[in-house]
């Protein structure tokens, strides 16, 4: 794994700490950039939002199975409404915990404006994947990061316009944010053999 402790990557604000030594993995901040520059390409206006994915309390599952199964099920609701989503997850372990995984979505401005919606689908399909019982406002197992791990709100949810005058300030703080999911404090404590990043396939052409 190559890593890097610098402030930012490719002109990029990253969440690192020298002095910390708090790292991101730079394979992932590579597929995040890929991501977002595909997005930027393909789409008039790109929504970009945050979700983390968990399992109940007690629930075994070792292996990324489920998650992929959800994973699927999920871009295939957002690509029925014609939203083009990409994504890139990563499972995410402490040795104590089981693991989690988190997820940026880039998605169809033009059609959508809010993580509302969406966070709500995700809830029922994860729900059902697990094959837990429907609940009205679900099992809590979807985060939808509008509260940071300190307990302040956050915003998660942001339109990347080309003709907004603050656009490079808002696609620095959404790649910032990203880059969560390439900290590497909770990554490597996988099974032998499970993957830990998946992402959106992008045309070779696009690359």
């Amino acid at each position: 794994m190559k890593t890097t402790t610098e402030e930012t990557f490719n002109g990029y604000p990253i969440m690192t700490d020298q002095q910390r030594g708090l790292a991101c993995d730079t394979k992932i901040l590579t597929e995040i950039e890929r991501q977002f520059d595909y997005a930027e390409e393909n789409k008039s206006k790109v929504f970009f939002m945050r979700l983390d994915v968990r399992f109940p309390e007690g629930y075994t599952h070792a292996d990324n199975g489920v998650f992929r199964e959800f994973q699927s099920k999920f871009m295939k609701n957002l690509s029925r409404q014609g939203l083009k989503p990409q994504y890139v997850a990563v499972r995410k372990q402490s040795r104590e915990k089981h693991q989690h995984y988190h997820v940026a979505l880039l998605l169809d401005g033009q059609k959508t404006q809010s993580i509302h919606n969406h966070i709500q689908t995700a809830e029922r399909l994860w729900d059902s994947t697990l094959g837990l019982p429907a609940r009205e406002n679900g099992y809590g197992l979807i985060d939808d990061c509008t509260t940071s791990r300190t307990g302040d709100k956050q915003i998660n949810g942001v339109m990347l316009r080309p003709d907004d005058p603050e656009i490079k300030k808002k696609k620095d703080d959404c790649f910032r944010r990203a880059s969560y999911l390439a900290k590497t404090n909770t990554k490597g404590n996988a099974p032998k053999g499970q993957r830990e990043l998946f992402s959106s396939r992008i045309p070779k052409s696009s690359t």
